[in-house]
């Protein structure tokens, strides 16, 4: 694992971010792991600050004691006033998510999913926030009663409708602990969960006053809604369904996996990551880890082949920098598309040529009044200039080429002339073609 810095003077080190880079562009299906890394900067309080959400639950409830690393944990709803506790800070931690806004990296999925790169982004982010870019997340729609439509799918054509699989669950919606059926939050369940109180499932009551009215014995339980997340120490109801898309994405063969903002720690990312890192190598791709801090060298070396130690965004904006065409939609793409390739463009003999994608070239006639050449800007008009002079402003002229960069407009550096952007040349061109009429052909 060859371990990366952004702002560094290390020519190794700079290297080893080129071959970072250019496996990215290079990529046609990427997954994706992310983590809490990745929404620090989404404006959601973190746990142990002064103003954090721990702190906040601390000050409700300041007789119970429960530490933060436990606010996840399904022991919680084993004692009532811890179970208080919890309801208060998944109250807390969902008023803050609506507030929250996608990060520069939730943006950059939305990108790879613009360019038909992105195979799969697997998250272990309960806040929903990839649905305000327009990913689809889950494998159940997100209201409480899926059409018949979505009903009749396969699960392959289900899978393949979701671009980010939620693998601890999505805080923006409620299930019932006895029937598992899904709600949607309102302000009833909001108020009566930050006074640390738990709502009862409509289904269940329903169906409990249903058989008294028909004068039936009651049989059940009737349940309470909870966030719809996967606490530490409960099984995963998905677990089935995740396994059996993991095993889609595998076999569809993927060349580049991005870890974003992950401590790597618990035991089924692990398994993720070592899984998908076997069938990356098998195509010669790599596996890229970006976060703050490192893993365990030992327990990654031989999966992770790159760690960018650097903020989750930060590393988004200096990839916008040096692939900027990766970040443009198909809008912008067509205002700056280049010829294509080993395609010539002939405007009366101007010749574009873009073979490599890297040069163009114009071919100017030999013959041409001296009005024309100063029209065209080949020469600079000037009353001491002597016949031999403007013969050389003109061999100039034709032997100038013009570098592009494959990601912006082309730019015509011309010797002994203006600088001027290939649109405007073209035009130009255009508009004396009438004037100058057959001295260009």
């Amino acid at each position: 694992m060859h371990e990366i810095k952004l702002n560094s003077t290390d020519q190794d080190n700079n290297l080893r971010l080129n071959e970072v880079i250019r496996s990215i562009a290079r990529s046609r299906k990427v997954a994706v792991l992310t983590g809490a890394g990745i929404s620090c900067n989404a404006g959601i309080p973190d746990f142990r600050s002064t103003d954090g959400l721990y702190n906040m639950v601390k000050q409700k409830h300041p007789k119970t004691v429960v530490k933060g690393k436990d606010l996840f944990d399904i022991s919680l709803f084993r004692n009532e006033d811890t179970l208080k506790v919890f309801c208060t800070f998944m109250e807390s931690l969902y008023s803050s998510t609506l507030k929250a806004n996608p990060t520069e990296t939730h943006k950059f999925l939305s990108c790879l999913k613009r360019h038909n790169k992105l195979l799969r982004c697997y998250t272990q982010n309960i806040d929903g926030l990839e649905r305000k870019i327009g990913l689809n997340t889950g494998l159940t729609e997100q209201n409480s009663e899926p059409t018949k439509t979505y009903e009749n799918l396969t699960f392959r054509q289900k899978w393949k409708n979701t671009e980010v699989i939620q693998l601890h669950g999505d805080l923006n919606t409620l299930s019932c602990t006895n029937c598992f059926k899904v709600f949607n939050w309102n302000q009833n369940y909001k108020n009566l969960l930050a006074g640390g109180e738990t709502p009862e499932c409509p289904s269940c009551l329903s169906k409990y006053n249903e058989r008294i009215s028909m004068g039936k014995r009651i049989a059940g339980n009737i349940g309470m809604l909870r966030p719809n997340i996967v606490l530490y120490g409960e099984n995963h109801p998905n677990s089935e369904n995740i396994t059996n898309g993991l095993n889609i994405d595998i076999k569809s063969k993927p060349d580049l996996l991005l870890i974003f903002g992950t401590s790597l720690k618990v035991d089924g990312v692990k398994k993720l990551v070592k899984t998908f890192a076997k069938s990356v190598h098998q195509k010669n791709g790599k596996i890229i880890f970006i976060n703050k801090t490192n893993v365990s060298l030992t327990a990654w070396d031989n999966v992770i082949d790159y760690f960018i130690e650097t903020d989750c965004d930060e590393f988004i904006r200096y990839l916008r920098l040096v692939l900027p065409d990766l970040f443009l939609n198909q809008k912008q793409l067509d205002e700056l598309k280049l010829p294509k390739r080993s395609r010539i463009i002939n405007y009366n003999n101007i010749l574009i040529d873009n073979k490599k994608g890297l040069k163009l070239k114009f071919k100017i006639p030999k013959k041409l009044t001296k009005t024309s050449k100063t029209e065209l800007g080949m020469i600079t008009p000037s009353k001491t200039n002597s016949p031999t002079k403007l013969k050389k402003q003109t061999q100039s002229f034709r032997k100038s080429t013009v570098k592009v960069s494959p990601y912006s407009k082309p730019i015509f550096n011309l010797k002994g002339s203006k600088t001027e952007e290939l649109s405007e040349l073209e035009e130009r061109f255009l508009l004396k073609r009438e004037e100058i009429g057959n001295n260009l052909e």
